[in-house]
């Protein structure tokens, strides 16, 4: 695959971002968690090797892990 620039944000756009890179693979999971996180029956996903700029709302955008996970 090519690289690319691709872009993305949060549904109000207070967070933005950019991603200039080559896409390794994506796909379609349908886990509990995908499925709560769209509203929909899968959610898509996007692998991208590269480097992610945040062009807005970097400080809006927090971190959890889940423990012992």
């Amino acid at each position: 695959m090519d690289t690319r620039t691709l872009t993305g944000s949060c549904l109000c756009g207070a967070v933005r971002y950019t991603v200039h890179g080559e896409p390794q693979r994506a796909f379609h999971c349908h886990c509990s968690r995908c499925r709560k996180a769209t509203g929909t029956g899968h959610a898509t996903n996007l692998f991208v090797a590269g480097t992610l700029t945040w062009d807005a709302g970097e400080a809006l955008v927090h971190h959890f892990k889940v423990p012992e996970a």
